[in-house]
C-alpha cells in the first residue's frame, strides 16, 4: 500500500525518535508523498507546594510564556530535523507543533490532514504504568480511523 500523506508524531526522546522519522520518510519515499512531523507540547498545569499542599501555580501569564517557550523550541527542533530531511532524502516535510493531550492531538491532526498513515513509536513502560495511564501509541491505535504504524525501539545485537 502507498502512503501519499504521512503523519510522523515524536517526542524528541533520544530512544526512539530516529527510528519513527526513519520509519515515516521510508513510507514516504515509496509513495513519492509528504510527511507532516508533529510533536505535542503537552499541557499541564504547573503545581506548587504551599504549606504542604500541592496547589496550581497562580500566575498564568507565565504558565502561558512557559507553553509559548516550549512550542517555540518544539518548532524549532523540528525544523532542523525537517531541513535535514528534505535535503538529505528529497521528501517535502511539514513541521506541526501543538499543544494539548498528545494522542487527542495526534488523532485530530492526522483528520484535519486527512493522512494516510501515522508514525507512532512505543516505549517501554512498565506494567503498573502502562495500566493506569496507557501508552500515547496505544490509545492512537485503538482510537484513530486510519492506518497506524507503530515503531519500537531496535534491541541492542
Amino acid at each position: 500500500m502507498k502512503y501519499k500523506k504521512v503523519l510522523a508524531a515524536i517526542d524528541f526522546s533520544d530512544s526512539i525518535t530516529d527510528e519513527v522519522v526513519s520509519a515515516a520518510v521510508h513510507e514516504v519515499k515509496c509513495s513519492d508523498g509528504e510527511l507532516f512531523l508533529m510533536h505535542v507540547v503537552e499541557k499541564e498545569i504547573p503545581l506548587m507546594m504551599v504549606e504542604g499542599l500541592i496547589v496550581p501555580a497562580p500566575d498564568l501569564g507565565t504558565i502561558d510564556k512557559i507553553f509559548e517557550r516550549l512550542e517555540s523550541k518544539a518548532y524549532s527542533k523540528l525544523n532542523g530535523i525537517a531541513a535535514r530531511l528534505e535535503q538529505e532524502y528529497g521528501v517535502k516535510v511539514h513541521s506541526i507543533v501543538e499543544v494539548g493531550e498528545p494522542f487527542d492531538s495526534i488523532i485530530e491532526k492526522a483528520g484535519e490532514l486527512d493522512v494516510d498513515l501515522i508514525v507512532v513509536g512505543a516505549h517501554s513502560k512498565s506494567g503498573i504504568e502502562r495500566l493506569l495511564m496507557g501508552s500515547v501509541s496505544e490509545k492512537v491505535a485503538r482510537k484513530a480511523k486510519r492506518s497506524v504504524l507503530i515503531v519500537r525501539k531496535k534491541k541492542a545485537e
